[in-house]
């Protein structure tokens, strides 16, 4: 108990100094209720917690349907229609490379990040399984987001999904007895469904193209918008967040064999998880998997004899750089065998060339292995960790059970014994039993590669001193301050599965001890894990569940959302953290976080949390959990802060002959956040003052002082402010004030005048704003502040809809008061899908009609939504009236196809400048 004790000594001087500092830094924002400590061991709420993580991070046009937050809606469904067109490298020093900045759109209308890496002439070739549908586009939606971010990227996503994977394999149990069987079966399907949707495959099932990543993280990282806000056209406070998101496809042209080799594994694993329960669908993964594996095979490719770098690696704009493909090829490798028991699988991976012989009698590894151990007389030590990264601990904790070898088996433990050992003066102060100090070591290598052995043997095993990892001092292992606590939990994710191998719970122990401080037990005082117990961290690096309106990590605070289960970077080595949403280095949050997370909680509860286990009394999922709301503590809203559509208002210069206002209505919708093409305020006030001396309404007038929309969007859209409309016969008027087509997500003043005209017998005015049924909440403002107070007298309408305030005779909104956006949305997603307007040169139908060409839903523009109309109608699950089929026509050849499909896109990615464009003979 003395390593508790301590950490406890600890978090009771830091919290300290918290107190102390919190007047000058906003340092460590986290949840911390002292007077109930968390229960630092109920592996099933926070395995129950950790699965919502992937829900956050859910991508596509099936999002707001999925059953799960209610704050998450459909996003990125521009995914769908990602032009078939090979990137432009453009002059003036422009390229698709990853020095790319995000600016709204403003690069991809010179045609960068738009369209695809393959060649023109690949995709000619490829056509027919590329496009079958004659479309001119590829549907790449679906999938997770990477992080807090809204990039797919491929190594990250398929290590996560395989990892998730793996954790349910060998302790499904664990998930069955929790109820959470039906949660992480839906995660895996998800993902792994979008990772044969992304696979092209030919009339044999060969792979011809595998789409490993979405988006360009360069222009990504640009924006802290929530991703439904991430649409042309529209604006998150004073600027646009949409983002040009290309598709980067592994092929024979462009290999990516680490890529493949990486979603074959996650195929792999799918298959195991489902074949008894759904064989028709597991045969589907195992099939995508096989040609997966075959493709990246074939494309593998080294340079040189005897460098063993290859150069067939995929592209990721810097961010998850690949150090080769070895690793996946195995994890692929080895999860295959376990599918098919073919031992060829594990050859690939172990095999030797018996023919050459070295030193010491040793042969050369030719299989995968090869990588990190030259010859049968080396061996390897592992000091990293399984990772998006480095599979290696994964591929030994699989191949170990089926080899049966001590070099696998040495492999395996010694990086167990490299996380968790301590040396002799460290191991007196642990809590628990710490029977390794030092490594056990099989003797010579040469000996080591092909002597059987079995787990059960190694205890008897002689020990040697040896190094340990970076120890922080309450004890928690550090590889690395970034993200310290998802390799953590990946290495007890592998000490579980050791335990399950060999009933050896040394390391489970070890692992044991890690994760109750992870979930607590540390000298901050609270769980990394957020919304776990009674004290967590509230501010991950994450744009949806910050949700924020005015594009700052900073606002709102506390964030919008509890993002639940999220495990967040973690400590450093001296215990400290940081919860501070703009912290990455601490607070990032990432889809292979969680990965190993989930599977070392499952262990855990396995081992000690099931019913007559020591831990029993203390594990027990959340009953009636309901994911969308927010936790009890930290997550407050103020009042003074609503959500929703809401209007704050305030007052200058009034005097006889009229009163300025400034109205801001605000756009803080968030479940989830959405746009409104048709938003609208009305100020109600009484002429009775006027009436009196014979006046009537036509003596009021508006003068416009500043409007923000116009202001902020160059003049390219404008609020409108109504001639006054009367409402009773008792002297009460409104003016209406609307934002049509203006798609925003945050506020927009508009001050205006509201005047009395001049009396021409007396030259005088005679307003008097202190009837006005609008004027009694409003406060006064100067022109250099922005003071304005929260109203429910100046009522706000969404397409029509009464949604915030109360109208003079007493009419509220009703308790729904969710509203449908017009424009194109995708299944049950209030998001208003508009995008970039393209100005066209056109020509005349010769009808005597007037035709725009591309303008296929009518609405005097041609952008994205005219195509996705167009394809439907294509495909025939629309019909198109007689104007729209004479715009849809964009081959002028008096026909409906799908080449009129390919030249709208064409023309919206600028290939083509003017429309129609005639077929050639």
């Amino acid at each position: 108990m003395i390593a508790k004790l301590l950490r406890r000594i600890s978090a009771g001087l830091l919290s300290g100094v918290m107190i102390a500092s919190a007047a000058v830094s906003p340092v460590s924002a986290a949840v911390v209720d002292k007077d109930n400590p968390n229960n630092y061991d109920n592996f099933a709420e926070a395995l129950q917690l950790a699965l919502c993580f992937y829900d956050a991070n859910k991508c596509g046009d099936e999002v707001a349907d999925d059953g799960y937050y209610t704050w998450r809606g459909n996003c990125h469904v521009k995914d769908g229609m990602i032009p078939l067109v090979p990137m432009q490298s453009l002059g003036g020093g422009k390229a698709n490379d990853d020095s790319g900045k995000g600016d709204g759109g403003a690069s991809a209308a010179e045609g960068l990040y738009v369209g695809t890496n393959m060649s023109q002439d690949f995709i000619d070739a490829n056509k027919k399984y590329l496009d079958p549908d004659g479309d001119g586009c590829v549907d790449l939606t679906g999938g997770w987001h990477d992080a807090g971010d809204h990039v797919k990227f491929g190594l990250p996503g398929s290590y996560s999904a395989s990892t998730v994977g793996w954790g349910y394999y060998e302790f499904r149990e664990s998930y069955v007895e929790t109820g959470l069987q039906k949660h992480v079966e839906d995660e895996l399907r998800w993902i792994n469904d979008y990772f044969m949707k992304a696979t092209f495959l030919d009339d044999d099932g060969n792979v011809v193209a595998y789409c490993y990543q979405v988006g360009e993280g360069n222009n990504d990282h640009n924006y802290w918008c929530a991703p439904e806000l991430q649409v042309d056209d529209t604006y998150v406070a004073t600027s646009s967040c949409a983002v040009k998101r290309p598709a980067y496809f592994a092929t024979t042209e462009t290999p990516a064999s680490d890529q493949t080799a990486g979603a074959a594994a996650s195929l792999a694993v799918n298959y195991l998880n489902f074949k008894d329960t759904d064989p028709e669908y597991a045969q589907k993964c195992l099939d995508y998997a096989l040609a997966l594996y075959d493709f990246s095979v074939k494309t593998h490719h080294e340079v040189g004899d005897d460098t063993l770098t290859v150069d067939s690696l995929g592209y990721d704009g810097g961010f998850y750089t690949s150090s080769y493909d070895y690793d996946e090829l195995s994890w692929a490798a080895v999860w295959l065998y376990y599918c098919t028991e073919n031992y060829d699988y594990i050859d690939d991976i172990i095999s030797v060339d018996e023919s050459v012989t070295g030193e010491m009698g040793a042969h050369p590894y030719t299989g995968y292995m090869k990588r990190i151990i030259k010859d049968t007389g080396n061996c390897w030590q592992n000091i990293w960790v399984h990772c998006w990264d480095t599979v290696w601990g994964g591929v030994f904790a699989k191949l170990a059970p089926v080899t049966n070898i001590s070099r696998d088996w040495y492999i395996f433990r010694w990086n167990l014994e490299f996380w968790s050992g301590l040396g002799e003066a460290d191991a007196a102060k642990a809590d628990f039993d710490v029977p390794v100090t030092k490594h056990k070591y099989f003797g010579m290598d040469d000996q080591l590669w092909n002597t059987k052995i079995t787990a059960s043997e190694i205890k008897d095993l002689p020990e040697t001193d040896g190094a340990w990892i970076a120890k922080s001092p309450a004890g928690f292992a550090v590889v690395s301050d970034y993200g310290s606590a998802r390799y953590n939990t990946a290495a007890g994710l592998c000490a579980m599965v050791y335990a399950k191998e060999t009933d050896d719970l040394t390391f489970a122990e070890w692992a044991k001890d890690q994760m109750e401080y992870i979930l607590g037990d540390n000298p901050m005082g609270y769980s990394f894990e957020v919304g776990y117990e009674n004290s967590y961290a509230t501010h991950p690096h994450h744009r949806s569940s910050s949700c924020s309106s005015t594009q700052s990590m900073d606002e709102p605070d506390p964030q919008t959302h509890t993002l639940w289960g999220a495990l967040v970077g973690g400590p450093d080595l001296k215990d400290y953290h940081n919860d501070v949403t703009s912290d990455y280095i601490y607070n990032e949050v990432t889809d292979d976080y969680n990965a190993g997370f989930c599977g070392d909680l499952a262990g855990l509860y396995h081992f000690y949390g099931t019913e007559g286990k020591e831990l029993a009394d203390k594990n027990a999922v959340i009953p009636d959990f309901n994911m969308s709301e927010n936790a009890k503590a930290g997550y407050e809203v103020d009042e003074n802060t609503p959500t929703g559509f809401y209007v704050t208002a305030g007052k200058a210069q009034e005097n006889k002959a009229g009163l300025q206002v400034k109205i801001v209505i605000h756009n803080r919708t968030i479940n989830p956040p959405q746009f409104c093409n048709d938003l609208r305020v009305r100020y109600y006030f009484n002429i009775d003052e006027l009436t009196a001396i014979g006046e009537d309404i036509s003596m009021v007038e508006t003068r416009v002082d500043y409007d923000a929309e116009s202001a902020m969007t160059n003049n390219k859209t404008s609020a409108t402010i109504s001639e006054p409309v009367k409402y009773d016969d008792n002297g009460t008027y409104y003016i209406e004030i609307a934002w049509e087509n203006c798609n925003f997500y945050g506020s927009r003043v508009y001050q205006f005048g509201l005047l009395n005209k001049m009396n021409p017998d007396t030259y005088d005015t005679t307003w008097d704003s202190s009837n006005d049924y609008s004027y009694s909440d409003l406060i006064s403002f100067e022109d250099d502040n922005d003071a304005a107070a929260i109203t429910k007298k100046i009522p706000a309408y969404a397409n029509g809809k009464l949604v915030w305030g109360e109208e003079p005779d007493g009419t509220k909104p009703s308790e729904t008061t969710d509203v449908t956006t017009t424009g194109t949305t995708d299944k049950g997603t209030a998001t208003t899908i508009t995008t970039t307007t393209t100005a066209a040169t056109v020509s005349g139908s010769g009808s005597g009609s007037s035709v725009l060409y591309g303008d296929v839903n009518l609405d005097s523009r041609i952008d994205i939504t005219d195509a996705v109309l167009l394809n439907r109608a294509v495909s025939d699950t629309v019909k198109l009236n007689e104007q729209a089929a004479l715009n849809a026509d964009c081959d002028a050849n008096g026909e409906l196809s799908g080449n009129d499909a390919v030249v709208l896109l064409k023309f919206l990615v600028h290939i083509e400048t003017t429309l129609p464009v005639p077929e050639t003979a």
